[in-house]
């Protein structure tokens, strides 16, 4: 496991610190989850981008889930 020594102003610290006792989690495990959820949206963002690059649009994929959904019944 790698440490990662870094600054963060007081206000945002401080925010972090309530959020973790509110959660009864560590500091380390709620930026250990900011850290997971900010690269799946990134990650995410890139797969939206790539399927754009294909031409997938929304409807295509509302249309699939809708076509998906009545061969299921």
């Amino acid at each position: 496991m790698a440490v990662l020594t870094m600054t963060v102003k007081d206000e945002k610290m401080q925010k972090v610190e309530e959020r973790a006792r509110k959660e009864e989690r560590s500091r380390e495990e709620l930026v250990d989850a900011a850290i997971d959820f900010y690269l799946h949206e990134k990650f995410m963002d890139e797969m939206n981008a790539h399927g754009r690059s294909l031409g997938i649009t929304p409807e295509i994929i509302n249309e699939e889930i809708r076509r998906m959904r009545a061969e299921k019944v």
